[in-house]
């Protein structure tokens, strides 16, 4: 299906948010449900501390992404975390 998304992540909304600009950068679409915000519009407040988020793709970005988010975690098992080294990884 063309317009399939799977759920790359899940977790913290601060991690969400690192790994969405990541994506852009390497130009892939992405989507951030973070369940905290979608609680309090609803007029509750989820029961989390850490805020939790997910992060979908497209299923045709999602080899690419996940790519992506091995580098990250690469990098950041080795402590080189930094924003610029994601930009254009193929």
């Amino acid at each position: 299906m063309e317009n399939e998304i799977k759920r790359i992540y899940s977790g913290s909304v601060v991690n969400a948010e690192f790994i969405g600009s990541v994506l852009e950068e390497n130009g892939i679409q992405f989507l951030i449900r973070n369940f905290q915000e979608e609680s309090l519009v609803a007029g509750w407040a989820a029961g989390t501390i850490k805020g939790d988020a997910s992060v979908f793709v497209f299923a045709k970005d999602y080899d690419k992404a996940m790519l992506l988010l091995d580098e990250i975690n690469a990098a950041e098992m080795e402590g080189e975390l930094s924003d610029s080294s994601y930009k254009n990884i193929t």
